[in-house]
């Protein structure tokens, strides 16, 4: 009898686990879905082109446009948009004056896991500073900057090396030089340098460091756009993506799709 009554107990308990890890399941993948549907709504107001070299078949060639003022009436923390062809890669870019509001709330400033896209509350809105930072999410569902970690092979670098960062004020092209594993002790969230000698020393590291080779090599003049996230090596690995920021010129301007 009392056996029966233990075994009972323990398929009560294991159904109650159950329950539980279903639940939980369930919850995440709705706020999962919640944050993509967010994010998928915003695309309405950007209006993104292809790059192609054949301008006789294209027709009209344009900038890409972002529609800032009806974002900003979403949310006035707006500084940029980032995309990245071929990627998921292709939000908003925030900015607030500390770096864990966004780690937890969506472009909407609604309280989601999948947090949003932001700039380092450190830097200048207008990404003028000679290092700038970019926060995002290394998502379960592939989201946010879960493909950041793809730069670990030199195949995806081939395939991916630039995005767009689109401000208010200039569209720039970031033209990705590294990419590697980093603890949160390690310099890569360095902005301040006391020389260009020594901002040049950490731009050399950085390229050592990095899992694939580029021919895009920075100069002290240059500045540098880092976008930061997870990665699971090791207790608080990150994966860091390095870049130049480049205007784009007449001749690069991109072709309406």
């Amino acid at each position: 009898m009392k056996q029966n009554i233990l075994i009972s107990i323990s398929l009560v308990l294991l159904m109650m686990i159950f329950i539980v890890s279903g639940y939980q399941i369930i919850r995440i993948f709705k706020e999962y879905k919640i944050g993509e549907d967010t994010y998928a709504r915003l695309e309405k107001y950007v209006k993104l082109y292809e790059q192609n070299l054949n301008l006789s078949e294209q027709g009209e060639i344009n900038d890409p446009i972002v529609n800032f003022d009806e974002l900003k009436d979403i949310n006035e923390d707006i500084v940029g948009w980032i995309y990245c062809d071929g990627t998921v890669i292709n939000y908003p870019v925030v900015k607030t004056n500390d770096n864990i509001f966004y780690l937890n709330h969506l472009f909407d400033k609604s309280i989601n896991s999948s947090g949003c896209i932001f700039l380092d509350s450190r830097n200048k809105s207008d990404f003028l500073d000679q290092h700038n930072i970019i926060y995002g999410h290394h998502m379960k569902n592939n989201t946010m900057f879960s493909s950041l970690v793809e730069y670990k092979s030199q195949e995806y670098y081939d395939e991916h090396p630039q995005m767009l960062l689109l401000t208010p004020e200039k569209n720039y092209k970031i033209e990705i030089f590294a990419g590697y594993v980093s603890n949160i002790e390690d310099n890569a969230w360095n902005l301040k340098f006391s020389s260009d000698e020594e901002f040049e020393k950490w731009i050399e590291q950085t390229i050592k460091k990095s899992c694939f080779n580029s021919d895009i090599v920075p100069v002290r003049t240059d500045r540098i756009i880092t976008m930061s996230t997870c990665s699971y090596e090791f207790d608080n690995a990150r994966f860091v993506v390095l870049g130049v920021l480049k205007s784009l010129s007449p001749e690069e301007r991109i072709i309406v799709k």
